[in-house]
């Protein structure tokens, strides 16, 4: 495997070698433009959704804050997408001086589906008809037609009676999950909410109705949102490992709280190999049907009955992070952009899944967090946190921490996040009774007003969260 990073470089080199390049918004942008320059980019345009931009070394890159920020990604992509459309002409000049030929390449954002902007081809635009494939009310025939066990669900239009009708016949006794699906940006659990009686059907209803088209709904699946990613090359598509979607429940409300993710968890073996078969098979059908390339997301649940999946995303996924930081010697999200521009990376896919699979199960690290808007800090605050049994204190100047917990400004009003520390935690558990136990200690602490909220359960038995000896007992 000596080979691979070289070859991989070395063709994402020819691709951005001495080109002009611009990053239309995005996310890890300074790690984006100095990818790019070690791949020899002549240099790049950062039009960035962040009003604040980073250090960065001007030599690398140019950083033009774009100042549309709006704190929910589908609003940011909403803005960002009129803005490629018809580039205002602020935007206009500061293309024109950076390209004054047009030439350069565009990188947009995971969801940009945009083909060209300002006459300069959008290399990583999605297509429509990969679009289409996340819309969660179609999705189940693409699990019939490859025989994978699925939940029974049903999809209805706005009628609530309808709804209702579909949420008495599949409870089996714990709810029901309504999945939203339409026009909006579908995504962290937006219009996804938990029914289990009129009131809370009452509530979905009257967020669905107006953003969504369609309502697929199914039984509440106890167990751990897990998502596996597949990255689909001509001659195969390489399958990756899980990753837990942290996903708290709100206590006695409809609503869930998504809270990132973290590759800490290991679903028993089966559900593994279950999910990484399934994704292959995925994989096949979405090259052979619709020509795709780069990066999907298969979602679901991993359940006492097996994996159920959920959903698809046909987009490079936030999670993909835990693998970026794995292997940061590798540009995988440029490699991402090279693949659906339909470049050849110059390694096989068994190759390219090897490399990275092996790297992710040897570094475990999570992205946690949650969006507040009880409070408007002026500047972050951050303390060393450990967790005793099922809660999380403040650590004591003499103990060695879990893990960090952060309250910093947003323009939503804050943004909470939790960092853990690798080295002190036991591989294998659920990070989500984490994220619960620390959240609650913010609502404590900071007033953040997230209320209280519950984990999700592990398929396993008396499986909950465990901690090595330094800085707090263990828990069981």
């Amino acid at each position: 495997m000596d080979h691979v990073l070289p070859a991989l470089q070395e063709r994402l080199g020819t691709l951005f070698g001495d080109r002009l390049v611009v990053l239309a918004g995005g996310t890890r942008l300074s790690a984006r433009a100095g990818e790019l320059h070690q791949l020899g980019a002549r240099h790049t345009l950062v039009l960035s959704t962040d009003d604040h931009a980073p250090l960065h070394d001007p030599e690398v890159a140019r950083w033009v804050p774009l100042g549309i920020g709006g704190g929910f990604v589908a609003v940011e992509q909403n803005r960002l997408t009129r803005l490629l459309t018809s580039p205002d002409r602020r935007v206009r000049e500061v293309l024109a001086d950076f390209d004054p030929t047009g030439d350069a390449l565009v990188i947009g954002t995971h969801y940009a589906h945009t083909p060209e902007f300002a006459g300069r081809p959008v290399l990583n635009a999605r297509r429509p008809e990969w679009v289409e494939l996340e819309n969660k009310t179609t999705i189940d025939a693409l699990w019939d037609e490859l025989s994978a066990p699925r939940a029974p669900a049903v999809v209805r239009g706005l009628d609530l009676d309808a709804l209702w009708r579909a949420t008495l016949d599949l409870d089996r006794g714990s709810g029901v999950v309504w999945s939203g699906d339409g026009p909006a940006i579908n995504g962290g659990a937006n219009f996804v909410r938990r029914v289990r009686d009129r009131s809370e059907a009452l509530e979905a209803f009257e967020v669905l109705r107006a953003k969504c088209d369609f309502v697929r709904v199914m039984p509440f699946l106890e167990g751990i949102p897990v998502s596996v990613h597949g990255i689909v090359f001509p001659d195969g598509t390489a399958v990756l490992r899980p990753i837990e979607m942290v996903v708290p429940r709100r206590r006695g409300q409809a609503r869930f709280l998504y809270a990132g993710c973290a590759s800490y968890y290991d679903p028993p073996a089966r559900i593994r190999e279950e999910m990484r078969n399934l994704a292959r098979r995925v994989g096949e059908r979405l090259r052979e049907t619709v020509d795709y390339r780069g990066t999907f997301t298969l979602d679901g649940i991993a359940t006492a009955e097996g994996f159920l999946p959920t959903e698809i995303n046909t987009r490079y996924g936030g999670a993909m992070t835990c693998f970026e930081d794995a292997l940061p010697q590798l540009p995988l999200a440029l490699a991402q952009v090279a693949l659906v521009a339909g470049h050849d990376l110059g390694v096989s896919s068994i190759e390219f899944e090897e490399l990275l699979v092996g790297a992710a199960d040897g570094y475990r690290r999570g992205s946690v967090g949650a969006n507040v808007r009880a409070v408007r800090p002026t500047e972050t605050v951050e303390r060393p946190v450990v967790f005793t049994e099922w809660s999380c204190r403040f650590a004591h100047p003499d103990e060695v921490p879990h893990g960090a917990l952060r309250l910093r400004p947003s323009p939503l009003g804050a943004r909470l996040e939790l960092d853990l520390s690798a080295d002190q935690l036991t591989p294998g558990r659920p990070v989500v009774p984490l994220a619960v136990a620390a959240f609650a200690l913010a609502d404590q602490e900071w007033r953040t007003g997230l209320g209280p909220l519950e984990p999700a359960v592990p398929v396993a038995e008396g499986v909950g969260f465990a901690l090595l000896s330094s800085g707090g007992s263990a828990a069981s």
